[in-house]
């Protein structure tokens, strides 16, 4: 995404609000006085972004500030407005963005957990259970609006790692694939397919097989795919298991002279849907997932 949009400052009555929502469920906020239902996930960038025939509804116009977003081959042009949400005291502005798409189904539009000004998100992904324990993790905030994230390093390289509970697998960029490759005595253990990733937008994708699991903290990624030919490339990933005499040895191909785009990997259902929720607190800056012990 090119371009920053701003979300609004957490002002000090807002940090003691926030958004709790149920996997699968809307939030509903009133904006330019009209209701608009968000589908909110954890992965969705932090601009809150509404479809065309909603942007229509609520008389949204076209300002100065827009941004591109680049998935592969295809480029959406967004552009933005700053509007009032909310009724009275507890109302704020926020810069909104549209395109010419439907961008989401069963929704309005789509929102992530730092969208809106408030002091925390809680997804619930099902009613907590005996035996769930808190794991936590840093927010880091080098992905700023486009992805709320926690850094997860490979090699000794960032990846930045958004949680996803619209897919069960994990899905890396190209690049970071082959990095986690290299790491992991990772090889390509199937044909490409097509994933959706974003916005209607799919993708090829292939799937990765590690020998050595690759863990954010203690919870381990599972099920992990790599998007074979957009940010960066995953030329040198191995087809299929390496020799015996030397199981590990995969030859990287990169141009080092040539600055690395910031990394993504989604972490999908089959890596935390035994969990019962995912907690952003954004006054203590960590996300916290409630779990339980997992073999």
């Amino acid at each position: 995404m090119s371009a920053a949009c701003p979300v609004a400052a957490i002002a000090p009555e807002a940090e003691r609000r926030a958004i709790e929502v149920r996997s699968g469920e809307t939030v509903e906020m009133v904006v330019n006085g009209q209701p608009v239902r968000f589908r909110m996930v954890p992965e969705a960038i932090s601009v809150p972004t509404v479809n065309a025939d909603t942007a229509q509804r609520i008389a949204l116009k076209p300002s100065l500030i827009g941004y591109i977003y680049v998935i592969g081959p295809e480029r959406i042009g967004f552009n933005t407005d700053k509007v009032q949400y909310g009724e009275g005291e507890g109302a704020f502005r926020v810069r909104t963005a549209f395109s010419q798409r439907q961008l989401v189904t069963g929704a309005d539009g789509i929102a992530g957990p730092e969208t809106f000004p408030f002091g925390r998100t809680r997804f619930i992904l099902r009613d907590p259970q005996p035996g769930d324990r808190a794991i936590t993790f840093p927010l880091d905030r080098k992905m700023g609006d486009s992805q709320t994230s926690v850094r997860i390093d490979v090699g000794g390289r960032p990846v930045y790692a958004a949680f996803s509970i619209d897919r069960a697998e994990s899905l890396v960029t190209a690049t970071a694939g082959r990095w986690i490759a290299d790491a992991n005595g990772g090889f390509f253990d199937g044909d490409a397919r097509a994933a959706p990733i974003l916005y209607g937008v799919s993708r090829p994708v292939r799937p990765l097989k590690l020998q050595r699991p690759l863990m954010l903290g203690e919870l381990e990624v599972r099920n992990l795919a790599v998007r074979v030919s957009d940010i960066g490339n995953a030329r040198g990933i191995a087809e299929g298991a390496a020799p015996e005499e030397d199981p590990n040895e995969i030859v990287v191909v990169g141009d080092s002279k040539r600055k690395v785009p910031n990394q993504r990997l989604y972490i999908g259902m089959d890596s935390i849907g035994h969990c019962a929720s995912i907690d952003y607190d954004f006054t203590a800056g960590t996300v916290t997932l409630m779990c339980p012990p997992r073999s």
